[in-house]
């Protein structure tokens, strides 16, 4: 969206500060924020400077304006506090600004290798194409590209370049096969969902991965779209019905699916585990769609045997960032890492042994947080456990 297009939004604001906390349990709510501790990097200052720019008093030339937009994770928790009547369209028109910024040639070069890495390779990490589906080498998948399949296992491009996180989609795929499911994948010919480009402010690449899965996707008869990326789910679900063209297929997050199989009696778990873990709500599979996915995860982790559920205190839809999404692990890498660091200390003052999530933006991000600091914390995917029990 243009700025001019969210002028109602910018204007609505009326800097009552609701966004700066989560108001029932009066904790911090936005990471760039509580970090910078200035009006400028909170939700109701990014909205000023949007006014300001729009009225052309603030250039978007100037560094410190462009670190104020880039220096926010889109976790859309300032939304989930708003007192006013826009409180949805907040990370809306911090978009709007970031787009507003690339149109008028002011790029931040943090991100030059994403889109170039998109435009040349089809991912956000600039790796060779060829070497998309090299997760799935001796697991013996159908290839969707060439045969039809009823499930399409979706990576995304940091589950497929991640060497590190690869165990996430072989768990994945273990407890699928022990279900019975004939999933399919399509391996080097998979592509980024766009969803990177569409929050940096690169509506057109947005617009053309969005386009492209929609038809490939279509063309391939799949009736399931499923994914662990929790930034791809949300693109899937809540930006690709923006973008002209039709849908004919269901799109599932991996946890809900995986909770769907559960309750099916699919799945069985025969293995007792001992951990006392702690979950992690991704920003992107909560707060960004709508339902957020927020029982399911539960539901999975206390039907594995062993496995002691506690909670942090920011749960649910109050969820804390894990602190990579938005641009903010390749623009504002500190912040990124601090923002980690703040939840790894509220998943530690829980007793638990395990931090679990449901996205790999976070399990990654987490897992630097601990390398970085030290903590004694292991952080793992949600199919990762589940395929332990299997």
């Amino acid at each position: 969206m243009s700025l001019e297009e969210v002028k109602e939004w910018l204007y609505g604001c009326t800097r009552c500060g609701t966004c700066k906390e989560v108001l029932n349990i009066s904790v911090p709510s936005c990471p760039a924020g509580e970090r910078f501790k200035l009006e400028s990097y909170f939700p109701s200052g990014k909205l000023f400077i949007g006014r300001a720019v729009l009225e052309g008093a603030l250039t978007l030339a100037d560094d410190d304006t462009l670190e104020r937009i880039y220096a926010c994770t889109g976790c859309r928790s300032c939304e989930q506090q708003c007192g006013v009547y826009h409180h949805e369209h907040i990370f809306e028109s911090v978009q709007a600004i970031r787009t507003e910024a690339v149109t008028q040639g002011f790029l931040n070069p943090a991100y030059m290798v994403m889109v170039d890495g998109l435009r040349r390779d089809d991912n956000v990490f600039g790796k060779p194409k060829a070497e998309r589906g090299a997760w799935a080498e001796g697991l013996e998948l159908k290839d969707a590209t060439r045969e039809k399949v009823d499930v399409l296992y979706h990576a995304g491009c940091m589950l497929s370049f991640e060497r590190e996180l690869w165990e996430v989609p072989r768990s994945v795929v273990a407890v699928l096969k022990a279900a019975g499911v004939a999933v399919g994948v399509m391996g080097r010919e998979e592509s980024c969902c766009g969803g990177r480009a569409y929050e940096i402010g690169y509506l057109g690449e947005f617009t053309k991965y969005a386009q492209h899965s929609m038809e490939t996707f279509n063309a391939l008869g799949v009736n399931r779209v499923v994914t662990s990326c929790s930034d791809g789910y949300s693109t899937f679900k809540a930006l690709y019905p923006k973008v002209e063209g039709k849908m004919n297929f269901e799109v599932l997050h991996m946890v809900e699916y995986l909770d769907q199989l559960i309750k099916e009696g699919r799945i069985k778990f025969g293995k007792q585990l001992s951990k006392k873990v702690t979950y992690h709500d991704p920003c992107h599979l909560g707060r960004h769609v709508s339902p957020g996915v927020y029982e399911p995860p539960r539901d999975i982790l206390k039907s594995i045997p062993g496995v002691e559920l506690v909670e942090m205190e920011r749960i649910r839809e109050n969820s804390w960032c894990c602190g990579a999404g938005g641009g903010v692990k390749e623009a504002c890498p500190e912040l990124a890492l601090w923002t980690a660091g703040e939840r790894i200390s509220e998943a530690i003052a829980t007793g638990a042994d395990t931090l679990v999530t449901a996205c790999p933006w976070c399990e990654r991000n987490f897992k630097d947080a601990v390398e970085e600091s030290g903590a004694k914390l292991d952080i793992l995917d949600i199919a990762e456990l589940a395929a332990q029990a299997v």
